[in-house]
């Protein structure tokens, strides 16, 4: 294996965490993130400090998304879209099992 290569890390249960967390002061949330990791990039995956620019839900993987967070104006822990749900997007393939914030899509996969 390549020397400093990250392989195998699995983020879901900050991801699982920073939502747990939305509603609550980013300075609390995020001092006690970051208490927890090697480094601080994989909480900025899915936190935006400011409303602009901030994504709807972000993909993890090619099956697994989860709610975009930004910092409102007050440092509250906000979602970007909070009417997103499981049922609001259809997966890319029938073979894998596709997740938002870590419950299954509902729509069927179409192709086409």
């Amino acid at each position: 294996m390549a020397q400093g290569r990250r392989r195998g890390l699995d983020y879901t249960p900050l991801f699982m965490f920073l939502l747990s967390k939305v509603g609550r002061p980013w300075d609390e949330v995020f001092s006690e993130a970051v208490s927890r990791l090697d480094r601080r990039e994989p909480i900025f995956w899915m936190v935006s400090l400011h409303r602009d620019g901030a994504e709807p839900y972000i993909a993890v993987s090619g099956s697994s998304y989860f709610s975009g967070l930004y910092v409102d104006e007050e440092g509250v822990l906000r979602k970007v879209d909070s009417a997103l749900d499981e049922t609001s997007l259809a997966p890319s393939c029938k073979c894998c099992t596709h997740t938002f914030n870590g419950k299954p899509f509902t729509r069927k996969f179409r192709q086409g």
